[in-house]
């Protein structure tokens, strides 16, 4: 049976993706996340949150609000909005609508929210059904949302003197569920898929079955401000240990 997800729902991994998309490699993209106030000491639901991807710095966290309805967006909308800024130390926060919005929400945002119209026609092609199935057996319904692609090199030993060393790359893809948030990694060598969870002590990381020296574990960390996030990283042989996506807690 195909899966159904309401439209609304589907607007907002829409204006995610293609945020991700269009997004530096240095910042990560994610979508229906969870995020702790600063102000409110609660979980507050963010539609897509975008941060430093390498760095436990939660001082570049920029949010988006995506409204897909038919009435225009209002000024409670903003302030909504930058109320929502404020409690989760974002620097800026933009309300993505697909009807438009009122002279008075345009007077309304300041130096901290922006404003953008994305219709609702470009739906019609775009299915998040279609994403790979999240890992975790716990989550129901979810799908992987790809947002990074971080790239391992090997050097090779040569068959010859004459011979120049040879550089072997190897892509992966990196993300994370848009339901439960648990992070994934693809190895497009041997299409492997591993679930990485943060929560678990007892995980000691991951490999694909390429077997290559380097794997993949999952941590949470605080910043100067103790904020936590949930990181993935990348464990290379020669001890170095690369963050390679992150998501706000």
């Amino acid at each position: 049976m195909k899966e159904t997800r309401p439209d609304w729902e589907i607007y907002e991994r829409m204006v995610a993706r293609l945020i991700a998309d269009q997004s530096e490699t240095g910042l990560c993209v994610t979508p229906n996340a969870k995020v702790m106030g600063k102000i409110s000491h609660t979980t507050r639901p963010i539609d897509v949150v975008i941060e430093a991807r390498h760095d436990t710095d939660n001082t570049r966290r920029l949010i988006v609000d995506a409204k897909h309805r038919r009435q225009k967006a209002d000024v409670k909308d903003i302030e909504e909005l930058l109320g929502l800024v404020n409690d989760v130390g974002a620097t800026h926060g933009y309300l993505v609508t697909s009807s438009g919005y009122t002279k008075a929400a345009g007077r309304r945002t300041q130096m901290s929210a922006s404003i953008r119209i994305m219709p609702v026609d470009r739906l019609e092609n775009f299915d998040p059904s279609t994403w790979p199935k999240c890992k975790n057996p716990l989550c129901k319904q979810g799908r992987i949302f790809w947002d990074g692609y971080p790239e391992m090199s090997l050097k090779g030993f040569p068959v010859d003197k004459s011979s120049e060393l040879k550089t072997m790359r190897f892509v992966h893809y990196v993300g994370k569920c848009d339901r439960c948030g648990t992070f994934h990694v693809w190895c497009i060598t041997c299409n492997d898929t591993l679930l990485v969870q943060h929560d678990n002590e007892e995980d000691h990381g991951h490999q694909c079955r390429c077997r290559l020296p380097w794997f993949w574990l999952a941590s949470v960390e605080e910043d100067e401000e103790s904020c936590k996030s949930a990181e993935l990283h990348a464990a290379l042989g020669n001890g170095q240990i690369i963050t390679v996506d992150r998501r706000g807690l």
